[in-house]
């Protein structure tokens, strides 16, 4: 992947960019996630559709420079083994987050915690 300039779109299901291949051809990438890490952001991507070298389940790490109320974002590919390790170690740290949170709700969780023992087996009022 090369640096690419893309705008920031916006549809029912969230942010996505087009990032262009080597052959020229766009395709769709869902931004699952930006993550905040030394100063910088950073945007976990998932192609929506074949992307050349990435396996269907696989994400993509860019760094993400956008110029403040701009749509308009500079995508760099992240090449860090380090950076990619922490960014994508926050990433699952969200997602096993939003995982407990939707089974909570599944079970009957309102989200006011006020009292409750459910999540963690301690109460909020006994922290």
């Amino acid at each position: 992947m090369k640096n690419e300039e893309s705008l920031i779109m916006e549809n029912e299901s969230g942010e996505y960019v087009m990032i262009t291949d080597e052959k020229g051809k766009e395709h769709p990438f869902e931004v699952v996630l930006r993550v905040p890490f030394e100063e910088k952001e950073y945007a976990i991507m998932h192609p929506l559709d074949k992307y050349p070298g990435l396996d269907e389940d696989s994400c993509a790490i860019f760094e993400l420079v956008q110029a403040p109320g701009s749509d308009t974002a500079t995508l760099i590919p992240e090449m860090d083994d380090d950076i990619l390790d922490s960014v994508y170690a926050l990433y699952v740290e969200w997602a096993t987050d939003m995982e407990r949170r939707e089974a909570a709700k599944a079970a009957g969780c309102s989200g006011h915690c006020a009292g409750c023992t459910g999540c963690d087996g301690v109460s909020e009022d006994e922290e």
